[in-house]
């Protein structure tokens, strides 16, 4: 399975981020008409200065509009209380809201993964696809949170330092050889 990141700073050898950064990472890049891709975006901050990510509110911009797209959801534990896996619109989704909690007082700590999965849509590609197409998608952050220290519950803001994400399906034509067979078929399919 081929998969992209929307950012450089993923490092090697499953390091932490060295910045805070959204990335997207898209299954599979290039579709034929109806095929389909999961996308998932993540949230990293640098973990030689924080412990967690705490919150993030974004909006993920899509070139072609939230045609095409389903199943969005946040992905646990970034689902806490007060989130919304964003309002589809005519621009992509907006007012991604996604966060998890911790509490150390209560003994509820913060997963500290980094990256940490926070949202996933599905995206298919029409069936009618005449020429190559881009869906380019990009983040528009508003809120970036982390959690500073393990035995801390509040989050500081570190959008100043933010990457916002970006990456591209690629939406080819099915080859011709796959539009006669498919012809053919039909044609036979009528006949009988």
């Amino acid at each position: 399975m081929r998969r992209t990141a929307t950012t450089a700073l993923l490092a090697i050898g499953g390091t932490a981020l060295a910045q805070p950064a959204i990335t997207i990472e898209v299954d599979n890049p290039v579709l034929m008409p109806g095929e389909s891709t999961l996308v998932t975006m993540f949230a990293g901050f640098d973990s030689s200065e924080d412990y967690a990510m705490g919150g993030l509110t974004t909006d993920l911009a899509i070139s072609t509009g939230s045609e095409g797209w389903s199943g969005a959801e946040l992905v646990f534990p970034m689902a806490g209380p007060g989130t919304d896996p964003g309002v589809r619109s005519p621009a992509g989704y907006d007012e991604i809201i996604a966060g998890q909690v911790h509490h150390p007082f209560e003994a509820y700590f913060a997963d500290a993964t980094n990256p940490i999965a926070f949202w996933q849509a599905t995206y298919t590609a029409p069936i009618d696809v005449a020429a190559p197409f881009d869906v380019d998608l990009t983040t528009a952050t508003t809120r970036y949170a982390v959690y500073v220290d393990m035995h801390a519950y509040l989050s500081v803001s570190r959008l100043d330092d933010l990457t916002e994400g970006a990456a591209t399906i690629r939406v080819i034509p099915a080859p011709a050889s796959a539009l006669v067979l498919a012809g053919g078929v039909l044609a036979m399919r009528r006949r009988r």
